[in-house]
């Protein structure tokens, strides 16, 4: 027995090998996010919620003690991304799941577990993270399985998501607090106020609404969302027709992020209210316009330049080396950007460092690959992100559910700021394996 464990230990070590000078940061993403998969007999399969059994006690009654469970959208999105990397039956199997958990109004909710689901949704990562798994594994048949739900959630959003009178993307749910929670930001300062439109849904016979925000980072996910669905649409045999629908829904709200969105006192994209004002709490989602194409190249460029490498708002040092940072501010990219007021006591999405963050602000520098400062950027940004992870895994053998921005976080009083051991932690390593070439 002994023999057998040392030749599986040595088999699991050279699995590394390929990783070269990255092997740790595999090793740390790798068990960030197996150590929460789960084989659950009412799902007949292995399922990636965030926390083993039933936290937050999310789930009012279940069928036994041994079963309970929540799965959270975006999360068990993103963790099915990165099973994927090398685990792709595991990945399938999380991606399935969570889609397949869709409501009959056709979104894909905030939580579900067996005996309950959200009644709003959140941040739309489905379509995105199929398109990446097809392009590492080449199987159509997952396509064919899931898109007929994704074209559904894309649906949902195109209807029930557009706020008049632009008809740009808004957050919505039954209160203010729903719609926060649709964010997947729950307490960001972007949604400090009340500001929501109630009105009757056909969902139930709660009084639903919106709130009456343009969002830019919501808006620029629709547009992604479309986009990935136009390329895995013909992939499963679906009609020319319906390619050219999500196109034409993509381009359209991009055109209108573009004209209405751009605040040029501030360089960047921002939110603004239904009533033309926008309001100025600036948070990594405005980078996500780069995601929906939404940004001329300059427009990119004084993004990157004036606040994703400005020492002041998003803290990444132009060679991904700290240089320049603040002690507060010093590892980067803090879920609100330092000069705002929210960011000095620091709270949940109020300052601290997310995974998720880091995995979407990724994705939306590589379309402007081709502007010299945000490819510059990006490297930086995985170098910095991924030094954060490190950080912690080495000293504690944690994946945090987010970070603290503060230098102190690389010592040994420095721990993680939410849970200790949270799968989406482990993006902030992800986006570096992706950017080297090992995805």
């Amino acid at each position: 027995m002994r023999a057998s464990l040392e030749a599986a230990w040595q088999a699991e070590q050279a699995r590394y090998s390929k990783f070269g000078d990255l092997a740790e940061t595999k090793m740390a993403v790798q068990a960030g996010v197996m150590w929460s998969v789960v084989y659950n007999p009412f799902e007949l399969g292995p399922v990636a919620p965030v926390i083993r059994g039933n936290p937050w006690a999310w789930d009012p009654s279940p069928v036994n003690d041994d079963w309970p469970f929540v799965l959270f959208d975006w999360d068990t999105h993103f963790a099915a991304y990165m099973l994927s990397l090398d685990t792709k039956a595991l990945g399938y199997s999380a991606l399935m799941q969570i889609i397949k958990a869709k409501t009959p109004d056709g979104f894909v909710a905030n939580g579900y577990a067996p005996s309950r689901k959200s009644t709003h949704s959140q941040p739309p990562v489905g379509s995105r993270v199929l398109l990446e798994m097809y392009r590492r594994h080449a199987d159509s048949w997952l396509i064919t399985l899931l898109i007929d739900d994704l074209i559904d959630w894309s649906d949902w959003f195109w209807a029930n998501r557009r706020l008049a009178p632009l008809g740009i993307t808004a957050l919505g749910g039954d209160s203010m607090q729903a719609g926060r929670f649709e964010s997947g930001l729950d307490d960001s300062p972007m949604y400090d106020g009340d500001f929501f439109e109630r009105n009757v849904s056909h969902v139930g016979s709660k009084l639903l609404g919106q709130m009456t925000l343009y969002d830019v980072g919501m808006a620029s996910m629709v547009v992604q969302e479309a986009e990935a669905l136009a390329v895995l649409a013909p992939i499963a045999k679906q009609p020319d027709a319906l390619a050219q629908k999500l196109r034409t829904r993509a381009a359209a709200q991009r055109s209108l992020i573009s004209q209405h969105l751009w605040d040029e006192q501030g360089g960047i994209f921002t939110n603004k209210f239904w009533n033309g004002t926008f309001y100025r709490r600036i948070t990594p989602t405005s980078f996500y316009a780069l995601m929906a194409g939404a940004a001329t190249d300059e427009q990119a460029k004084a993004m990157v330049t004036q606040w994703l490498l400005s020492p002041e708002h998003f803290c990444i040092a132009p060679d991904g080396d700290f240089a320049g940072n603040h002690d507060d501010c010093y590892w980067g990219l803090p879920s609100i950007e330092r000069s705002d007021p929210a960011f000095p006591p620091l709270g949940y999405w109020r300052g601290y460092i997310w995974g998720p963050m880091a995995q979407l602000v990724y994705w939306s520098l590589q379309q402007y690959d081709h502007v010299p400062e945000v490819r510059s950027g990006r490297k930086a940004l995985c170098k910095q992100m991924t030094a954060l992870m490190l950080s912690q895994w080495e000293a504690h053998r944690h994946i945090c559910e987010n970070f603290s921005p503060h230098k102190t976080a690389d010592d040994s009083k420095g721990d993680c700021s939410g849970t200790k051991f949270y799968h989406w932690g482990a993006l902030a390593g992800m986006i570096t394996l992706v950017e080297e070439g090992h995805y």
